[in-house]
């Protein structure tokens, strides 16, 4: 991080980083050199950075490094901590939102089968109505067909019964006709 003071290159130095340019006035801000100055290579982007460093306040003493060292480490912690609990609730989003979706699909395949059950019961009464007048014709075409053939029936009976006395007829006819010419 650059420091306010000495905002920007460091010119009145003859010191070059690895590039032969003037470096830049830095602030370190983590592990045990918290707090201290150090010139840097001026190029923007780790990757075109190369290593110089020259520190320009002197280094704390052991004692200090060590708080400054376990200071971040528990800062690192706590990051490491924060980045998980914004995972795990970014995931309990997630998974809010895949309920949401999921309850929506069930509520639109409710709607739908409610839809379809009352297709399907108009059509079960469709088809009652249908089967009951169809029973009718059928009752009223058996009760025809049975009259039909009681009538005929009778009438083969009473043709029979025709026949016969007729027969009877010409048999008294020829009997007499017999008794006559003897």
């Amino acid at each position: 991080m650059e420091t306010k003071e000495r905002r920007g290159l460091d010119t009145e130095t003859e010191l070059r980083c690895r590039h032969r340019k003037c470096p830049r006035c830095m602030l370190c801000w983590d592990g045990k050199n918290t707090g201290c100055r150090y010139l840097a290579c001026p190029l923007r982007g780790k990757e075109n950075k190369c290593d110089f460093v020259e520190w320009i306040d002197y280094k704390w003493l052991p004692m200090f490094q060590k708080v400054a060292a376990s200071i971040w480490e528990v800062i690192g912690k706590f990051k490491k901590q924060a980045d998980e609990a914004q995972v795990d609730l970014l995931a309990a989003i997630q998974l809010r939102n895949d309920v949401y979706e999921e309850k929506e699909a069930l509520l639109v395949e409710k709607v739908e089968w409610t839809r379809e059950k009352e297709s399907l019961i108009k059509e079960k009464e469709s088809l009652e109505r249908e089967m009951a007048m169809r029973t009718r014709l059928a009752r009223t075409t058996c009760s025809t067909l049975e009259n039909r053939i009681m009538s005929d029936g009778n009438d083969k009976k009473m043709l029979y019964g025709l026949i016969l006395s007729l027969f009877g007829v010409i048999v008294a006819v020829l009997l007499a006709v017999v008794f006559k010419n003897k």
